[in-house]
């Protein structure tokens, strides 16, 4: 399996920022690229077992499920289902919102590990790496509104 990391300061408290992204149907509020983001079959977007489609601005869209949610940790833990659109296979990644205590501020730390189904290892890396950066930084856009 590979992995990869991103993390970055968010300015708000560990708190608020938690509170957001413990949402699971939210990524539409501060992701750029997706439309909508909305829990299938009624289910609580906080409870495991939720699963999400996330739609694209491009018309794709992906489904992920969520597999652990801790409050107390500030985190959550979800799998990408099976899809033949992507370069990449059993993907699960882990979201956690850490508290900086210098100036009562907020670290994102987002990592995921997957199989590698086609393309160059280093090029998905970056690629995956890649969507990570951005999505942090549309958070930390988003933070700086509310």
């Amino acid at each position: 399996m590979t992995e990869v990391i991103a993390s970055a300061i968010i300015d708000a408290t560990p708190e608020t920022v938690w509170a957001s992204l413990r949402d699971f149907s939210g990524p539409a509020l501060w992701v750029r690229n997706i439309t909508s983001s909305d829990i299938e079959d009624g289910l609580a977007p906080d409870q495991v077992g939720a699963i999400r489609r996330l739609v694209f601005d491009t018309g794709s869209s992906i489904r992920e499920r969520l597999i652990a949610l801790s409050d107390h940790d500030r985190y959550f833990r979800y799998a990408l289902l099976p899809t033949d659109d992507l370069p990449i296979k059993d993907y699960s990644g882990k979201v956690q919102v850490l508290p900086v205590t210098d100036g009562n501020r907020a670290m994102v730390h987002w990592c995921g590990n997957f199989t590698i189904r086609k393309g160059d290892p280093a090029e998905v890396c970056a690629w995956v790496q890649g969507i990570y950066q951005r999505d942090i930084e549309d958070m930390q856009i988003w933070f700086t509104k509310t």
